[in-house]
C-alpha cells in the first residue's frame, strides 16, 4: 500500500498537469488561429481598397491628361 501511495500520487499529479497543459495549448492555439484569420481578412480588405484606389487614380489621371490636351 505504501508503494501505491508513493508512486500513485505523483503519477496522478503528473497526468493531471499534462491534461491541463494540453487544454491551455488548444485554447491558445485556437485564439492565435482566430487572430490570424482576422488579420488576414483585414489585410485582404486593405488590398482590395488599395487596388480600387489605384484604379480610380489611373482613371482620374487619364481624364486630367485629356483635359490638359484640349487646352
Amino acid at each position: 500500500m505504501h508503494d501505491v501511495v508513493i508512486v500513485g500520487i505523483p503519477l496522478v499529479a503528473i497526468l493531471a498537469g499534462i491534461l491541463f497543459n494540453r487544454t491551455d495549448n488548444r485554447e491558445t492555439r485556437s485564439e492565435i488561429r482566430d487572430l490570424r484569420v482576422e488579420v488576414m481578412s483585414r489585410l485582404s480588405q486593405i488590398d482590395a481598397d488599395l487596388r480600387q484606389f489605384y484604379h480610380l487614380n489611373g482613371k482620374l489621371e487619364g481624364r486630367m491628361d485629356a483635359i490638359e490636351k484640349r487646352n
